[in-house]
């Protein structure tokens, strides 16, 4: 069997009620050279039973379902995806989120004309009430050297998988982190931003993101060791970039982004917990 271009992986936990449209986008691709790794979590849901009986009905040679008993977590299973992906690219999508039809042949194609290592695109943001906004962070056109990973640090890319195509060679000693929760995505692209020669931007809107209220994000308050260990995470994959001057001041920024937003979600949360958390988060932010 051919390698496929792009390995597309897709961890799936309790999303039954939407597993199937996330499915269907990724079917419905324009550029129909690729691969389907279906991720089961151990979801407690009847995610597996509609996932198989979904594929009895519409068979797909180009699709893989791995259903694994335990829930490991989504860094685990999608670190069980590169394992077994055989495409030149990989890329990601939530089971709860969808691709536009042209996702995969846009972003290669801006990915071949520019000899790019990362190709991004924007996204749309749905909201639970059916509202939509249109994203597009990322400034359009070639990056190249460690101006990716720097204006990565500097929050001009999102820490998203899901809006990027990667080559596959990026990922060679790179895996997902096991034990961080939250942003485990952005050390990822991190990772592979270090690595990438040339990283290309579209503004084209073509992966749609399902925002729910109390979701992970902020329905949780991450641990601030956490947050430290996630830091540390970063500073040793920045290595070098942190000698100079502009890579010191964008991780600088970074850091500070990480322990501000875990003490805006133990401000939002509330709770008993979150005057310790605060603090500790303000310990980790100083003048310098």
């Amino acid at each position: 069997m051919r390698t496929p271009r792009t390995s597309i992986i897709m961890p799936v936990y309790n999303t039954a009620n939407t597993v199937i449209n996330a499915i269907q986008s990724v079917r419905s691709q324009t550029d129909p050279n690729f691969e389907l790794l279906i991720m089961i979590d151990g979801s407690p849901d009847d995610s597996a039973d509609i996932i198989t009986d979904y594929h009895k009905k519409n068979p797909d040679t180009r699709i893989h379902i791995f259903n694994n008993p335990e829930n490991k977590g989504v860094s685990a299973v999608r670190n069980q995806g590169l394992n077994a992906a055989r495409g030149d690219w990989i890329t990601f999508i939530d089971s709860d989120d969808e691709y536009h039809p042209e996702f995969l042949e846009k972003l290669h194609e801006a990915a071949r004309t520019h000899d790019a290592d990362i190709a991004v695109c924007g996204h749309t943001i749905r909201h639970s009430d059916g509202t939509e906004v249109h994203r597009a962070k990322v400034t359009p056109g070639v990056h190249e050297g460690e101006d990716i990973a720097i204006e990565f640090l500097e929050d001009r890319y999102t820490g998203f998988m899901c809006d990027k195509i990667f080559r596959a060679q990026l990922f060679d000693g790179v895996r997902f982190a096991e034990d961080i929760h939250r942003a485990e995505d952005a050390l990822v692209v991190f990772a592979c931003c270090m690595k990438a020669k040339r990283l290309v931007g579209i503004t084209d809107h073509l992966y749609t993101y399902r925002m729910e209220q109390g979701g992970l994000t902020w329905g949780r308050i991450t641990p601030v060791e956490e947050s430290i260990r996630h830091t540390d995470y970063m500073r040793r994959v920045a290595g070098d970039l942190l000698k100079t001057p502009r890579g010191k001041n964008a991780f600088a920024a970074s850091t500070s982004v990480t322990f501000l937003n875990n003490a805006q979600q133990a401000l939002l949360a509330g709770g008993s917990d979150a005057p310790g958390v605060i603090a500790a988060c303000r310990k980790q932010l100083s003048w310098g």
